[in-house]
């Protein structure tokens, strides 16, 4: 495990964390969002699992959440975080291509975001944003102009204390639904993207206690997209495996660490089969859980990183093929990288 430091000037608390080629040179970087420092920190990637020192970028109130995304159609990789403290708003970051990033446009949401995504909801072409709002309990939406600006919010209703969400195509129709995570009703919710940046009332679908993290994927090869959320009150993430029709089965649940806060999904062992990777923000640790191709598991191998781990991504950070993870430590101030290796090595 490699560990590096961010926003240790701030006090910091790193909570959430994404991946991309912000400088073009072929590498992966890594963006942190950081809770205490009102910050996000940009690590440049040198293309061997190491990173240069981080560059320090301003962010209004509390960023929790960071996704990343081309919002101008320049070509350079863009960043928003989702921020609490007081401010109910997203901060979009656009990049130059070399790896800094303008000053913030803010834009409003709901009530205490934490979770944020992108995908393009109304099939304009132009990336859209889609926050998880904590305390009031709704999804909002902001649909991308094309030049890095956002109409203002339109909001959904999802469960109580949305945490985070995903996006996919849940039934097959060609246009992006939505997934949010419930942490105060022990469910997710599932809304069905009509293709115009609306979409239509939730589904909600049980899983298990304290939902946090959400991610998708396709667990059974079944070409429909599944669902996987990380229950923080319970130590396991639940699978919920798709019908193809926006519907999914009932959940299956596979022990990981104390307290999972992000969840993601990757190829790790290189087998055709999605695998998930779990960060313990009780346990120090992350879990990857070997899919089998059938919708089923192996059982947890466990991974230690940083003190209080929240959001987990996953890329290839030294050009080898292989997948790696990355998590951000509320707990120490760093993010940890495994980078990965074969079994016995």
């Amino acid at each position: 495990m490699n560990t590096f430091l961010v926003g240790q000037m701030r006090g910091s608390l790193p909570f959430g964390v994404a991946v991309g080629d912000f400088n073009g040179d072929g590498h992966l970087d890594i963006v942190a969002a950081n809770v205490g420092g009102s910050s996000i920190s940009v690590l440049l990637g040198t293309g061997d699992g190491s990173f240069q020192a981080q560059a320090i970028f301003d962010v209004q109130g509390a960023p929790f959440g960071v996704a990343v995304g081309d919002f101008n159609g320049d070509g350079h990789l863009d960043i928003v975080t989702a921020n609490d403290g007081g401010f109910h708003a997203v901060s979009v970051f656009l990049g130059t291509g070399d790896g800094s990033f303008g000053p913030q446009a803010t834009f409003d949401v709901g009530s205490d975001p934490v979770g944020v995504t992108v995908g393009d909801f109304n099939g304009d072409g132009h990336l859209d944003i889609v926050t998880a709002n904590q305390n009031s309990n709704t999804v909002s939406i902001l649909l991308g102009v094309g030049d890095g600006s956002f109409l203002a919010q339109a909001t959904f209703d999802v469960g109580t204390s949305p945490d985070d969400v995903a996006v996919g195509d849940f039934n097959g129709d060609g246009h992006l639904d939505i997934v949010a995570g419930n942490e105060g009703s022990n469910t997710v919710s599932v809304l069905l993207g009509v293709g115009d940046g609306s979409f239509h009332a939730q589904a909600t679908i049980e899983v298990g206690p304290n939902p946090f993290g959400v991610a998708v994927g396709d667990f059974n090869g079944d070409g429909h997209l599944d669902i996987v959320a990380a229950n923080v009150g319970g130590g396991s993430v639940s699978v919920l495996l798709g019908t193809g029709d926006g519907s999914f089965h009932a959940q299956a649940t596979f022990n990981v660490g104390s307290g999972p806060f992000g969840v993601t999904v990757g190829d790790f062992n290189g087998d055709g089969h999605l695998d998930i990777a779990a960060a313990n923000n009780g346990g120090g640790s992350v879990s990857v859980l070997l899919g089998t191709g059938d919708g089923s598991f192996q059982a947890q191998a466990t991974f230690n990183v940083g003190t209080n781990p929240a959001f987990v991504a996953v890329g290839d950070f030294n050009g080898d093929g292989h997948l790696d993870i990355v998590t951000a430590n509320e707990g120490s101030d760093t993010v940890s990288v495994l980078i990965w290796k074969p079994c016995g090595a």
